[in-house]
């Protein structure tokens, strides 16, 4: 399903445990991989939050396909506490096609980042699903010319630039999109600029209503729309996507879920993805 939220393009599926993918078509990123989408295969990078199946299984297709249709092998980036155990996984899967897999894996620790290109970088934030996992934010980095540089002829910059003790220019990170991945509420810092400040922010909200509790959803490491109602009245983001709901849930009961318990300025800002019927198992 494809539609554009605050200028930026999205193309995504979710259900939790079944299969989450979120595609930014025009960035040519998919951040997870639990099921493979034709927009997810035309992506040349993969940010996987963590290890989980449903985050996860799409890779073979992902693999398998980009290379049958004579694509760019193209790279995943991943959190550093899973990269031997997906360098294995893709070998094994190059293995049962009888030919290896010419993928580039990268490992990123948390706080650490990935530069993908054309001046966008994936930065990690901090989650907390009980297993090695990161949330990703998309960010363009730009080089700016110092205020005190402002005004000079084009010739004078030109001179200056060749002269390594003149800092001309700084560098700005403007956050674009920010995905959680699986994380309680409790692991997740919505101050972190990358989080409170990205113009789109994913925010997973497996359980909306009564029927699990708060600490239900601790047990396996998620978060309730009760425990986010305050917490998103902390952030700045222009939109805030709630996904990744459990498929106890119809459609219907999600919206009226977040219509009794988000405040109106919050509601303002958000969107829901709700999952489609095909998803269910």
């Amino acid at each position: 399903m494809e539609r554009r939220i605050a200028d930026i393009l999205f193309d995504a599926r979710s259900m939790g445990g079944i299969g989450t993918v979120v595609s930014l078509p025009e960035l040519s990123v998919s951040v997870d991989i639990g099921l493979c989408t034709p927009a997810a295969l035309r992506t040349e990078t993969l940010l996987l939050t963590h290890g989980h199946a449903d985050h996860l299984a799409g890779l073979a297709t992902w693999l398998g396909v980009r290379r049958l249709y004579g694509m760019r092998p193209g790279r995943v980036v991943v959190p550093a506490g899973i990269l031997e155990p997906m360098r294995r996984l893709v070998d094994v899967l190059g293995e049962l096609q009888r030919r290896p897999y010419d993928v580039e894996l990268v490992g990123v620790e948390p706080g650490g980042e990935c530069v993908l290109g054309n001046g966008l970088v994936a930065r990690t934030f901090a989650v907390d699903h009980g297993v090695p996992g990161v949330g990703w934010a998309l960010v363009r980095r730009v080089a700016k010319l110092r205020p005190e540089f402002h005004g000079l002829p084009g010739a004078r910059i030109a001179e200056l630039k060749q002269s390594p003790e003149h800092d001309l220019f700084q560098t700005r990170d403007e956050p674009l999109v920010a995905v959680t991945g699986d994380t309680m509420v409790a692991g997740l810092d919505v101050q972190d600029p990358l989080v409170a400040d990205a113009r789109v922010l994913f925010i997973e909200s497996t359980f909306v209503d009564d029927r699990r509790t708060v600490a239900h959803a601790h047990v396996g490491g998620h978060s309730h729309l009760d425990e986010l109602a305050l917490v998103l009245q902390r952030v700045r983001a222009r939109a805030i996507v709630l996904y990744h709901f459990s498929q106890i849930y119809r459609p219907g009961e999600v919206e009226a879920a977040v219509a009794a318990r988000l405040s109106p300025d919050v509601i303002s800002r958000i969107h829901l993805w709700l999952p489609e019927e095909g998803d269910r198992l």
